[in-house]
């Protein structure tokens, strides 16, 4: 499922800059949006279905905030620039399957995303106007650094330093994995403007990540007590949290996928182009 959204959310944003790019521009205004939402984590770690004590694998589990600097070009086309900050997190312990279960590997991701994005109305739309509302889709790309932690006597600890499926040791071949990716956002939403320079959104959206990495997850296991001679006790204790019988070429991810998440959130605007200026081309 994830290899054909990515390839959903590519030919979309394809299709979404082509579009914007061909549109004459007569007018145009600008908005400032402050908002705030919850995110969801799809990957290696944790439930991607209901699981035997709720629906913990569709509710959002973490927040997040985020600045917008929006664009209107006329009454159907926008562009807009993004900074969204929070966290991703997920629980082998919500999963269903035997499998996560045993392996036993929580934890949370703190998350900075920088993206610019296309949104397409399908209603005209402009704040302050007669045409007050619309439904939109959005596509993009972005950056996004990650930095993925796991809980140790109580606190919070960087996971990428300790190279749990051996990285950088004589245990693999692998190196560490880096601190940012590429980011494809994607999503739906609704807008209505409040009152002659108030608006609003709420929007869901879907994130398709370059990495798998972003739930410290994604290759096989090493012997535990070899990372403990390699690194330490914390590097050891994460590597194998559920004391998984140790076999070479135990899988403790799936490399063959990558990690996505999605963001549910409200937006609150305001417009900073005088009102004439605003309507004149529209």
């Amino acid at each position: 499922m994830g290899t054909r959204l990515q390839k959903l959310m590519r030919r979309s944003l394809l299709t979404l800059l082509f579009l914007a790019a061909s549109i004459g521009v007569r007018a145009q205004f600008y908005e400032l949006g402050l908002g705030a939402g919850g995110t969801l984590f799809h990957g290696d770690v944790g439930a991607v279905a209901f699981n035997a004590e709720g629906a913990a694998g569709f509710v959002p589990n973490q927040a997040f905030t985020t600045v917008t600097l929006r664009r209107q070009f006329n009454w159907h086309w926008s562009t807009r620039f993004n900074y969204s900050r929070g966290y991703l997190s997920s629980s082998d312990s919500w999963a269903i399957d035997d499998f996560k279960s045993a392996r036993n590997i929580d934890f949370r991701t703190e998350i900075d995303e920088f993206a610019v994005m296309t949104e397409f109305n399908f209603w005209p739309y402009g704040t302050g106007t007669k045409y007050n509302q619309s439904f939109y889709i959005f596509s993009g790309i972005g950056l996004t650094a990650y930095n993925p932690q796991g809980e140790y006597d109580d606190e919070w600890v960087d996971l990428r330093p300790l190279g749990t499926e051996g990285q950088q040791t004589d245990l693999s071949d692998q190196l560490f994995y880096g601190s940012t990716t590429i980011t494809v956002p994607m999503g739906m939403g609704y807008r209505r403007s409040l009152a002659r320079d108030w608006s609003m959104t709420a929007e869901i959206g879907w994130r398709s990540y370059g990495s798998d990495y972003l739930d410290d997850t994604s290759g096989d296991y090493v012997d535990a007590a070899d990372l403990l001679e390699e690194r330490n006790a914390m590097a050891a204790y994460f590597a194998n949290p559920g004391n998984v019988p140790y076999a070479s070429g135990l899988a403790r991810g799936n490399a063959n996928t990558k990690d996505w998440s999605i963001f549910a959130g409200v937006t609150i605007f305001y417009n900073l182009s005088p009102r004439d200026e605003r309507c004149s081309g529209f």
